[in-house]
């Protein structure tokens, strides 16, 4: 079931209803009930896979226990590498079985080999890489002691299905978000009233922005051999608006509906094409992601390599700077491979990883560069500068994540450089571009919102409800014209 569903929008109203009116007394049957309405929403896409979520939930639920009530370190650590290694395996089967597979079958041909094209066929559970990490983190933070292993079965089961967060984030860290599912909760207006335009938010963002602009796009990326540079590149910058929107979106929506049956979940966007450069994109794009790569995988690594270099210099490079490029080329090939498996996915992680070892190494260099030329830090020009570079380098690396292949990645980018970049497009799309100026507008003002529409100090209620009208009839007018799933529905 998708957030931008008439069936969702019959199941949302009816599940906050028998939850705040019917079980509202007692919060055992507040939390069972929501897990049931969890478990109905997901099976829905396809109820053979409700049987691994439910697995997958269970074997944390027990290992989770083993590690909190063993007192031998060897015993709990030998419990956490088999949590790892079922989490990971069944990520790894579901998800990868089939690239890894082809992989191989082409890497013996290039050898002067052949065997036969495997027949077999895994079908990507929907959301797996979502509710997987989910249940890393609930193990690993009982490991570390960050938190207590529950023994209230479905608290648990719960915290690692909830239903808002399960297709595709965010990754609500277990650490946070068990403490909110143990808790009594009670209705609150504001809290509520803030979610549904939350909610609002999302959809808008996702039917009216990034499913009108989808059609554009798929149209550009599938004849970019036929397309002038000048429309490749409208085809590239609408499709970083269109992610942005429809992942966002998702978030929001997700986010805004927690908050109808009183969770709390974190910020995923915080207006990240507004970043000076790419460290800081990275902090506001994604940010339950990139966060939990960094505190479970980043930071563990860093300190590894570091254990083991007793040299201040390995080759020409400083102890710190290799550190960093060690730990950052494996953190940002697994994000890559984390999206997808295939090979433009990769390369996508791989060039944000080399452009943040960049942005490490120049650091000291740039600022007594600047300090040379008595130019400060936060001067006008630097930022406008940096921010065009910025938006530059990931406007390039989208190209591969939307690519269906390296080649065609490699074939776009030749595109874009081309002779026919002063020809003029053969479709200018006026009014997509009016649209998404719009849109970047209303983020820009609101930046320091957590959404778009928390329009609650407007001065004047009549102005701030005129702008929910124009924004529910927009969604209404362009819900059945070209709807889409989620982008990252598929991951």
């Amino acid at each position: 079931m998708l957030f931008n569903s008439i069936e969702f929008g019959f199941f949302l109203p009816i599940v906050f209803i028998v939850y705040w009116f019917v079980v509202n007394k007692n919060l055992q049957l507040q939390n069972a009930f929501l897990l049931l309405a969890s478990y109905f929403f997901y099976g829905w896409w396809d109820w053979r896979f409700l049987i691994l979520l439910v697995s997958v939930s269970l074997i944390n639920f027990f290992i989770g226990i083993k590690i909190d009530k063993t007192e031998n370190n060897r015993v709990k650590k030998n419990w956490l590498i088999t949590g790892l290694v079922i989490n990971i395996g069944i990520l790894g089967v579901f998800k990868y079985y089939n690239f890894f597979i082809d992989s191989f079958i082409d890497f013996v041909l290039l050898l002067g080999y052949s065997l036969p094209i495997s027949t077999t066929k895994i079908i990507l559970p929907v959301g797996i890489s979502f509710y997987v990490f989910l249940s890393l983190s609930y193990i690993i933070d009982i490991y570390r002691g960050k938190i207590k292993a529950e023994n209230n079965i479905i608290k648990v089961l719960l915290t690692l299905s909830f239903f808002p967060i399960i297709l595709a984030g965010p990754i609500q860290r277990p650490a946070s978000l068990l403490p909110q599912v143990t808790k009594r909760r009670e209705f609150k207006y504001n809290q509520s009233a803030d979610g549904l335009r939350q909610i609002l938010w999302g959809l808008f963002t996702k039917i009216v922005i990034a499913d009108r602009l989808a059609p554009y796009v798929d149209d550009v990326f599938l004849n970019s051999s036929i397309y002038s540079s000048s429309t490749l590149l409208t085809g590239a910058i609408f499709y970083t608006i269109q992610i942005y929107a429809d992942f966002s979106g998702y978030s929001n929506i997700a986010i805004g509906t927690s908050k109808l049956f009183g969770f709390n979940l974190m910020r995923n966007f915080a207006n990240p094409y507004f970043s000076r450069d790419i460290k800081e994109f990275w902090e506001r794009w994604h940010i339950s992601l990139t966060t939990w790569f960094r505190d479970y995988l980043f930071s563990p690594l860093s300190f590894i390599v570091s254990w083991r270099i007793k040299n201040e210099r390995v080759f020409i490079i400083k102890k710190e700077m290799f550190i960093y490029i060690t730990a950052s080329f494996i953190t940002w090939f697994l994000i890559g491979l984390w999206h997808g498996a295939n090979y433009t996915f990769i390369a996508w992680g791989i060039i944000h990883g080399f452009f943040l070892i960049i942005y490490q190494w120049q650091k000291k260099p740039r600022k007594r560069l600047l300090k040379k030329m008595g130019i400060k830090n936060d001067h006008f020009i630097v930022i406008i500068a940096e921010a065009i570079i910025t938006m530059g380098i990931i406007i390039f690396a989208w190209i591969f994540f939307r690519a269906n292949s390296i080649q065609q990645s490699f074939n776009y980018i030749a595109g874009l450089f081309s002779p026919s970049t002063l020809k003029l497009q053969e479709v200018f799309p006026t009014n997509k571009f009016i649209l998404i100026l719009l849109f970047l507008i209303a983020e820009w003002m609101q930046k320091k919102k957590e959404h778009a529409l928390d329009l609650e100090n407007m001065k004047y209620r009549f102005i701030r409800w005129c702008f929910y009208y124009v924004i529910i009839i927009l969604i209404i007018r362009f819900f059945y014209s070209t709807q889409q799933t989620f982008i990252y529905s598929q991951f």
